[in-house]
């Protein structure tokens, strides 16, 4: 049995559920650090359960079911002790350790611990940095790419919800006998990346091969901000020339029910040469990815069509496409688009204003 102490609550009836003032509090403070989230992305990784996500913002129930410190469910007493009063919990303590950043104003995680607290109140949090050598260890461990990143001791396993919950139990990463949250599932918002993602001889690109920056995207073509996302970054190579290469990466979000066959249907237009004639004609019109209207539209752009054809029903490039899903839930990515240039990070279809800002300072250096 472990004890918490007891946070002072209102006594107003009215206000008996707001132990931490509601999820819209935490809704507004994150999009003061503009850090948004995909809904889509993360309402299909939790298996469709609903309510648990705020449009636009960071409105997560993390394991399906908030605990409230209302509720009696798990709490053996109320008492008082040295003039405070306490609950006893039936759970625990867990220990969390927080791998960050001191010097990264975008790796603030108070509100995610503040959610965590919410589902598992006995937790007990510290912060390392991650150039020590105790989260070197860890993140070597579990490979971890960016942070912060959040790792419970065993004690997680001995909380009542973990066997019962499937939900909580999916969204940890467990080496070692140590269990990584795992910050894409859930939707963490990335605050810096620690490893820089490479660009292999199988990624698709455009501009010059040795161009100064290089910015990797991560795209979806039935996804509406990956259309607006296209015509952005269109506007930044015409700005910068052969200073800049593009690399295109497949991330089809599975709420989209033709975006994987449509990523496939790109790859086997490049077998013929013509993976961007491919890109922009689905992005012109994204009622018509069906796999008849992407046949069409292959016929349309000068493809040979059996070849095609024959490639698109094979599923040949379902593990291409894949692997590039999982390359991009390594670093972090949960929505689309996402681009990558450099140690730098934009989610969503930013304003060429903003890939300017980036690509300047990478060019002086």
């Amino acid at each position: 049995m472990e004890l918490t102490e007891e946070p002072k609550y209102k006594h107003n009836n009215e206000e008996k559920n707001d132990n931490f003032e509601n999820q819209h509090t935490i809704d507004k403070n994150l999009k003061k650090n503009k850090k948004k989230i995909d809904t889509n992305v993360i309402l299909i990784i939790f298996g469709l359960v609903v309510g648990i996500v705020i449009s636009g913002s960071f409105g997560i129930d993390f394991f399906g079911k908030n605990k409230n410190f209302e509720s009696p469910e798990g709490e053996t007493e109320i008492f008082e002790k040295n003039g405070k009063t306490w609950r006893a919990f039936d759970d625990p303590i867990v220990n969390v350790t927080i791998i960050s950043d001191k010097e990264c104003q975008e790796c603030s995680h108070g509100e995610v611990v503040d959610m965590i607290r919410g589902n598992i109140p006995t937790i007990k949090t510290r912060v390392i940095n991650f150039d020590t050598e105790e989260a070197q260890k860890i993140i070597d461990i579990f490979e971890i790419k960016s942070i912060p990143a959040f790792v419970f001791d065993s004690k997680i396993t001995k909380i009542k919800d973990w066997e019962d919950q499937t939900e909580i139990r999916e969204v940890f990463i467990e080496k070692d006998d140590i269990y990584l949250l795992d910050s894409a599932k859930i939707g963490i918002p990335v605050g810096r990346h620690i490893g820089f993602l490479e660009v292999n001889e199988n990624d698709i690109f455009k501009g010059p091969k040795d161009a100064k920056v290089t910015i990797i995207e991560f795209s979806d073509f039935e996804c509406p901000f990956c259309k607006k996302g296209k015509e952005n970054i269109d506007e930044v190579l015409k700005i910068y020339g052969d200073e800049v290469k593009l690399v295109f990466k497949h991330f089809p979000l599975p709420s989209h029910s033709n975006a994987q066959k449509a990523a496939e249907a790109s790859e086997c237009a490049n077998e013929q040469g013509k993976f961007w004639e491919m890109h922009d004609a689905m992005f012109e019109d994204q009622s018509k990815l069906a796999v008849s209207d992407l046949k069409q539209t292959a016929q349309k752009i000068g493809l040979v069509t059996k070849e095609f054809n024959n490639c698109l029903d094979s599923g040949k490039y379902e593990g291409k496409v894949k692997s590039d899903m999982g390359i991009g839930s390594e670093y972090g990515v949960g929505g689309t688009p996402a681009f990558f240039i450099g140690e730098d990070f934009l989610s969503g279809a930013q304003s060429p204003e903003k890939f300017q800002i980036i690509i300047d300072k990478q060019l002086e250096r």
